[in-house]
């Protein structure tokens, strides 16, 4: 895995070294102390207690942006890592989860191009929870990823975006497929008023499945394309509307038509910020299926204490509504505090609930003391 970072990181070293115009570094290194109840979402009754025991996560996250500009063009370089070490390995692993991520922008008159580039390891456990209210095993997926978008102003108030992607999903797990998606779409954008705008969007993707759960078909292909349009107005200076709806087509020999959709308000005063958001997707997952389709709900409120100190509180649900259903819910909080211009001091709860099909639900929470490192200009 190193070495194909490695090689991913030398020949943007290079790009960036030709762009001396402007240049910043910034460097995040948030360091926690985790303690988790029932990290693995074992159910009451379900197994022995030990499965449903405690354990204490120390964790460090350092973060690096190198971001260089030119005169029509923007490089920016990120590298990142969470290493964790737990207390109780049974419960929770020891991770190194390296990332790195490229993005060359070049700007024309009425055009944008961007090239971009990612690889990244996640703990499955966490992006399964997040994405489809599943409870996973404690394993890892590395994901590589590159793309191309190029969008153009048509008129001044039109404009043409098209985008192109391949992505590589892999797991250190029988349980779940490693994948191969390659896709692309078209964007037609147009504004109406001075606040609000839509935009008409055609989508399609090909997922070639490498492997079965169960020992079935390999290379099993699977395809999905969507229409979707979306509106968003600013309804003042402060608060932004988002709605988007249309319709998904998935599967790989029996294809069948989902609705798709959502709506997202955001909101921010001079002390409280807000999110609210709901949608339906159909994303790709390691399962043989391909493709599942999720309802995700999300709350967040950001409120100002004082001019060092912020508290954020939220609550979300991540719901499958295709295969295996599962749902999970998470309700959290956190304060923190600056301490000076570099070092911040931060405190959190939170509580997850989660269940597969009719099994009961179970319970986990966890609370989390931490110091974060900031250096905008490294």
């Amino acid at each position: 895995m190193s070495r194909r970072i490695v090689s991913l990181l030398v020949p943007s070293w290079i790009v960036c070294a030709c762009l001396p115009v402007w240049a910043q570094n910034t460097l995040t290194v948030p360091m926690e102390v985790v303690h988790v109840s029932n990290p693995n979402l074992v159910p009451q009754g379900v197994g022995d207690d030990s499965s449903r025991g405690s354990t204490t996560l120390f964790r460090i996250h350092p973060q690096y942006t190198l971001q260089m500009a030119g005169e029509a063009s923007r490089t920016e370089l990120s590298l990142g890592a969470q290493i964790e070490r737990s207390s109780d390995t049974a419960l929770s692993a020891n991770r190194n989860l390296p990332s790195v991520g490229v993005l060359w922008e070049g700007r024309g008159p009425t055009s944008v191009i961007q090239l971009r580039a990612s690889l990244a390891e996640a703990s499955t456990r966490e992006t399964e929870f997040a994405d489809f209210g599943r409870v996973a095993l404690d394993s890892t997926q590395r994901t590589g990823s590159v793309g191309a978008t190029w969008s153009r102003e048509l008129t001044p108030n039109t404009g043409l975006e098209l985008a192109a992607f391949h992505t590589r999903v892999k797991y250190d797990t029988s349980t779940a497929r490693d994948y191969q998606e390659t896709g692309g779409s078209a964007v037609y954008r147009w504004q109406v008023s001075e606040n609000s705008r839509y935009a008409l969007t055609a989508s399609t993707a090909r997922q070639q499945q490498e492997g079965s759960v169960g020992g079935g078909v390999s290379n099993n292909r699977v395809s999905r394309t969507g229409l979707v349009l979306g509106y968003e107005s600013e309804l003042s200076e402060r608060v932004t509307l988002a709605i988007n709806v249309g319709g998904v087509r998935a599967g790989s020999l029996e294809k069948r038509t989902r609705s798709v959709g959502g709506i997202r308000l955001t909101g921010e005063g001079e002390r409280l910020t807000y999110t609210l958001e709901w949608g339906v997707d159909v994303t790709a997952d390691g399962t043989a299926r391909g493709y599942t389709r999720a309802d995700n709900i999300g709350v967040s409120l950001g409120y100002t204490l004082t001019a060092a100190t912020s508290l954020t509180l939220g609550a979300s649900r991540a719901r499958a509504l295709s295969g295996e259903r599962s749902q999970g819910s998470l309700l959290y909080a956190q304060i923190r505090s600056e301490l000076s211009p570099f070092w911040a001091a931060t405190a959190g709860l939170e509580h997850r609930r989660a269940r597969t099909g009719s099994v009961p639900f179970a319970r986990g929470h966890s609370v989390t003391l931490g110091l974060v490192y900031t250096h905008p200009d490294f």
